[in-house]
């Protein structure tokens, strides 16, 4: 006799799956924002030395060299 099978109501199913939904939503919002997160620090970090890079001066177009 085979064994008795535990019957699951549709609201049940429906609340697994949104749990399931609704948590993978969530790891990936914050793998998101922990991703972006570095990359802006990586991006902003402060030169140590607090040196202010200094940019070449644009020589303007062909026509007026």
């Amino acid at each position: 006799m085979p064994a008795p099978t535990p019957t699951v109501t549709p609201s049940t199913v429906s609340s697994l799956e949104f749990g399931r939904t609704a948590m993978a939503i969530l790891v990936t919002m914050v793998l998101l924002i922990v991703a972006l997160t570095g990359i802006l620090v990586e991006t902003t970090w402060r030169n140590p030395a607090a040196e202010v890079e200094v940019l070449h001066p644009d020589p303007g177009s062909f026509a007026r060299r």
